[in-house]
């Protein structure tokens, strides 16, 4: 399966070794994961100045996020359809890459429910929807 996880649940997986982490590793290992330049970008900032982690390491996460993930272009949005600009090349990537589903905790983005062929859940209900399917 195809999936796009948003920045805030990435820093989350690095941040702290709850939810977002297991679900990221699990993501990684399980399925093929597809970031845009822009996530990229709002991680490396969000981890130097929310999280405050030292330059190497956001670096080393970086490196990482590249040699772990597949790197995509988004496709144009139209800006009518969602009022944060900023987030726009997420969806932008989701359905460039006609992903199943965007995991992010975006509040906003997650009151869209679905971009064309993309669900868009929160971390805890893609958990629900993998454990649904393997005790199928």
């Amino acid at each position: 399966m195809r999936l796009v996880i948003d920045s805030n649940v990435i820093i989350a997986a690095f941040a702290a070794r709850g939810l977002c982490h297991a679900l990221f590793e699990y993501c990684l290992e399980s399925h093929d994961v597809i970031l845009c330049e822009s996530i990229i970008k709002e991680v490396k900032k969000n981890l130097r100045k929310k999280i405050k982690a030292p330059a190497s390491l956001v670096a080393g996460i970086e490196a990482y996020l590249r040699e772990s993930t597949s790197i995509e272009k988004p496709i144009p949005v139209d800006p009518g359809v969602f009022e944060d600009k900023s987030d726009l090349p997420v969806l932008g990537v989701a359905a460039a890459s006609d992903s199943s589903y965007l995991i992010t905790g975006d509040k906003a983005l997650l009151g869209l429910r679905k971009y064309k062929n993309t669900d868009i859940v929160d971390p805890r209900s893609f958990w629900e929807v993998v454990k649904k399917k393997a005790n199928k």
